[in-house]
């Protein structure tokens, strides 16, 4: 089969998961609650905690915490990427997919990019409603909004070709979620992107480490350090960027292989 009929495949099924979301105004209404809930009460409510605290004031946590939330937005929406797989599954879908004469690749990336799609929607409304809650962007230069496209797009490639490939193995909703919830916290909590410093020790090194931790740190150093307008990124932040790429390129290989596989052992 050509390449062409390849791309032309994957966008119509990437169209098609695009619809189902969309139209869906319940996961509409989540994409705006939730961010709200998040950045409202956890955000506000924390900022004024650490306010008190030596070399934090609360606005400078809110700020902080508000990137953070960004990062775990797109953490979310990719985790949940598998879950359609599993209704598909269950409603007969895949198995016609499986049976037309479709590339088994193009399959699992029809939902990673679909899942980047949806991440670079929910992602820019937590960054409006953070605007409209107090977020102060300090350090707007022309690197800014390529910064938070390349972020999104790097955790939601290697959230969503994990949880893609998950999908594909486990049949079971209730095993699926168990795994999302098991994971999620972690990912979470083990990361720069709740709290702008971390613990130290094991944990520390493990948050050090965490793609997000990452991800938070360019973003926040994309909007609310004291830059000037037309620097160019400083070494801390391109570092952060070339490692989420190099870990999106790798975990995104590894996820549609092992998805491809699983679509062929069914």
């Amino acid at each position: 089969m050509s390449e062409n009929a390849f791309f032309k495949q994957t966008f119509a099924l990437t169209k098609r998961e695009l619809k189902h979301w969309y139209r869906s105004k319940s996961q509409i209404m989540m994409a705006l609650i939730q961010p709200l809930m998040w950045l409202g009460l956890f955000g506000v409510m924390m900022s004024s905690m650490m306010g008190g605290m030596p070399g934090m004031d609360s606005d400078s946590f809110f700020n902080a915490i508000a990137m953070g939330m960004i990062v775990i937005t797109a953490l979310s929406t990719a985790m949940s990427s598998g879950m359609s797989l599993i209704w598909d599954r269950r409603f007969g879908f895949l198995d016609k997919v499986r049976a037309a004469p479709v590339p088994r690749g193009a399959i699992p990336l029809s939902r990673v990019l679909a899942t980047t799609v949806k991440s670079l929607v929910q992602c820019s409304i937590v960054f409006v409603i953070a605007l409209i809650l107090g977020l102060q962007v300090t350090a707007l230069t022309i690197w800014s909004i390529p910064v938070f496209i390349m972020v999104v797009v790097c955790v939601s490639l290697i959230f969503s070709s994990l949880f893609v490939a998950i999908g594909m193995v486990i049949k079971k909703q209730e095993a699926f979620m168990g795994i999302n919830m098991l994971l999620m916290m972690p990912l979470m909590f083990l990361s720069g992107a709740m709290f702008p410093k971390t613990v130290d020790g094991i944990l520390g090194t493990i948050a050090q480490y965490n793609p997000l931790t990452f991800a938070a740190d360019a973003l926040r150093k994309a909007f609310i350090d004291t830059t000037g307008l037309l620097s160019l990124p400083d070494v801390t932040m391109l570092t952060s960027i070339i490692v989420l790429v190099v870990v999106a390129v790798i975990v995104t290989a590894l996820g549609m292989f092992f998805a491809r596989r699983a679509l062929k052992t069914q």
